[in-house]
């Protein structure tokens, strides 16, 4: 690992590189396997022909062979889903720096538990701001398993709304199960649901519905960059609730790229894309970029400014943004 660098991609790269890794990398792998590379098939030809030279007569059908064939398929379809060709070097590198993201709260696929605060200053549209804290907590529980809770707490004005011009309190509770299916040094795969309950304060603070839906995040370690290309993918669908509210259907994707800087420093690259169907597929993007630093042992403050690239009227975008937030991050509870 190197202390300093002198660039890295751009953000393009990274959200063509995250659709590839989200969308088609384990199908590009299952492309790849063709019938000479299905461990077990060349060894139950030559099983098969010395049967019919050493015993003449009818051929029976063996009722083992199709579950010992199909396990070695299974393996090897699961190591073609992570890089390949790693060196010794690189493979030592990944393993320092996954250890970095987790002490430092950065991998999404890490399970550690967590205690943050953050606070961010929202520019909205026509006028309109926003002030959203969050106090968020990550218990890990049976080695590979993470609960994560959010409790916000909004301040809004909007001078140009009709009625109340602002509200402050409490905001919807968020719920997020996760359990990590796949992790090596080089890469790892997180599948999990979240929920949102309506614990808003006031009916302009929340969305006023139950929502659920699935969530994934994958990292994967990047040797030329010297850094993690992360994903994450979300989608969430109303359930219940007040029945006079808007129904919620919302997707949003994630890509980031993580790297580190010595062993107190990191940045996070990211860009944010949302779909909301409930306004006719209309689509959002921001970009934000986030500095952090270690304070003492795993406490660590970062600061994230963002700015709206489109679709700024989209649930979760804005003009522009700024949050700031600490982090105490613990191996388990």
């Amino acid at each position: 690992m190197r202390d300093r660098r002198c660039h890295h991609p751009g953000f393009g790269v990274a959200v063509v590189i995250f659709a590839v890794l989200s969308l088609n990398g384990p199908e590009r792998a299952k492309g790849e396997v063709g019938s000479g590379d299905i461990p077990g098939e060349p060894e139950q030809v030559e099983a098969q022909q010395a049967g019919d030279e050493s015993a003449p007569g009818p051929e029976v059908e063996s009722t083992d062979s199709a579950p010992a064939a199909d396990k070695p398929r299974r393996e090897r379809l699961l190591k073609r889903i992570g890089p390949k060709g790693l060196t010794p070097e690189q493979e030592a590198e990944a393993e320092e720096l996954r250890r970095l993201a987790a002490k430092y709260g950065t991998d999404p696929t890490a399970i550690v538990g967590r205690v943050q605060l953050t606070s961010q200053y929202l520019d909205l549209p026509e006028g309109a701001r926003a002030v959203d804290t969050v106090a968020r907590v990550d218990i890990p529980f049976r080695g590979n398993w993470l609960l994560r809770t959010e409790m916000p707490f909004l301040k809004w004005s909007d001078p140009n709304r009709s009625g109340a011009t602002s509200a402050q309190g409490t905001s919807d509770l968020s719920v997020i199960a996760g359990w990590r299916a796949y992790n090596t040094p080089e890469y790892a795969v997180l599948i999990g649901a979240l929920a949102t309950f309506p614990t808003a304060a006031e009916s302009g603070l929340g969305l006023g519905k139950y929502t659920v839906g699935p969530a994934l995040a994958t990292a994967r370690f990047i040797p030329r960059w010297e850094s993690f290309l992360i994903g994450l993918l979300q989608y969430q669908t109303s359930v219940g609730g007040d029945p006079s509210r808007r129904d919620v259907s919302l997707m949003r994707g994630i890509a980031q790229v993580n790297s580190f800087w010595g062993q107190k420093w990191w940045t996070v690259v990211q860009a944010v894309w949302q779909i909301n169907w409930e306004q006719n597929a209309k689509s959002s993007m921001t970009m934000e970029f986030e500095l952090g630093r270690s304070i003492v042992g795993r406490l660590g403050a970062f600061v994230r400014p963002g700015v709206g690239i489109w679709g700024q009227s989209v649930l979760g975008a804005y003009d522009w943004n700024v949050e700031v937030g600490v982090r105490y991050m613990f191996a388990s509870f």
